[in-house]
C-alpha cells in the first residue's frame, strides 16, 4: 500500500494547504490543539518538520536525550514556537512540496526496500514512509485539529483515500512499538476487525520467535475487537479511551488487557 500512500500523502497535503488558507491570526493559530501542549501553530510545523526529515538527510536534529520520536517532536516543536503563522505557513508549504517529491522518489526499485531505522519507532522500509505520513496527517487533522475534539469547524479531508495506508502504518508499527507490552498478555490471539471508512480484520498474535505478529486475516479468533477504522485513529493512539469505542466478544478481560498497552506514534 507504499503507493496508494503516497497518492493519500498528496491528498491530505492538499486539505491542509486548503486549511491554512483559512486560518484566522488572531483565533486560529494561537488555540490549542487536541495533541496535547500543542497549538495549531505547533501542529503545522511539526507535519512540515516531518516532510523535513524526509527530503534532507542532512537535517540536524535538535537536541533529545530521551532518544525517543515523541520528544523529538516536542523539542522541533519548541524550537519553531516563536515562528509567525506566516512562518509557519511558509515551512510547511516548502517542507511538503520537498517531501512528496522524495516519497514518490522512495518508491523506486533501488530505495524502496531500504531499511530506516527511526528510533523507537522500530525500523521499516523507506516506502512505507508514505504510510507514516498518511497516517501522520490524517490524525492531525482529523483528531487534533478538527471538531470535536480539536478547535475548528469540521473541514474536508481526504479519509477514504487515506484510511488504508494509515492503518498500514499503525498495523506494521504495532509490533515495533507495542510488542515489549503485548507479549506477556497477548495469551491467544486477539482479533481486531475495523468498519466503516473501510472494511479490514486482523489478528494479533505471539510469533514462533517469541515476538508479536500482526497479520491481515478474515478468520477470526474468538476474542475480538470490533471499532470503527477513524475512532481507531483515535484509541489506537491513546488520544480517547477504547472502551468508549470497542466492542468486545469471546473474553472480554483478555481483549482489554491487550488494548489497554496499544499505544501507537
Amino acid at each position: 500500500m507504499s503507493e496508494h500512500g503516497v497518492r493519500a500523502a498528496h491528498e491530505l497535503v492538499s486539505d491542509a494547504l486548503a486549511l491554512l488558507d483559512r486560518l484566522d491570526e488572531q483565533r486560529d493559530w494561537s488555540a490549542d490543539s487536541a495533541c496535547h501542549g500543542w497549538r495549531v501553530h505547533d501542529v503545522v510545523t511539526h507535519m512540515g518538520f516531518f516532510f523535513n526529515f524526509i527530503s534532507d538527510p542532512g537535517l540536524v536534529f535538535p537536541d533529545n536525550p530521551s532518544g525517543t520520536s515523541e520528544r523529538l517532536n516536542d523539542a522541533a516543536v519548541r524550537e519553531r514556537a516563536e515562528w509567525t503563522s506566516r512562518q509557519a505557513a511558509d515551512y510547511y508549504r516548502e517542507q511538503s512540496a520537498a517531501g512528496l517529491a522524495t516519497l514518490e522518489a522512495l518508491q523506486g526499485e533501488d530505495l524502496r526496500d531500504a531499511p530506516l531505522e527511526m528510533l523507537d519507532l522500530g525500523t521499516y522500509r523507506m516506502s512505507q514512509l508514505s504510510d507514516a505520513v498518511a497516517f501522520d496527517h490524517l490524525v492531525h487533522l482529523t483528531c487534533d485539529l478538527m471538531q470535536p475534539f480539536g478547535p475548528r469547524a469540521p473541514f474536508d479531508v481526504s479519509v477514504s483515500e487515506a484510511i488504508d495506508p494509515a492503518i498500514d502504518w499503525m498495523l506494521a508499527g504495532l509490533s515495533q512499538m507495542n510488542g515489549a507490552a503485548l507479549h506477556p498478555v497477548l495469551e491467544r490471539p486477539l482479533g481486531l476487525r475495523l468498519t466503516g471508512a473501510t472494511d479490514r480484520t486482523f489478528v494479533i498474535e505471539r510469533s514462533d520467535d517469541g515476538a508479536v505478529a500482526v497479520r491481515e486475516s478474515g478468520d477470526l479468533p474468538e476474542d475480538t475487537a470490533t471499532s470503527s477504522a477513524t475512532d481507531f485513529l483515535r484509541w489506537g493512539t491513546t488520544r480517547t479511551a477504547w472502551r468508549s469505542a470497542v466492542t468486545r466478544s469471546g473474553d472480554p478481560a483478555h481483549v482489554a488487557a491487550v488494548l489497554d498497552v496499544i499505544d501507537i506514534v
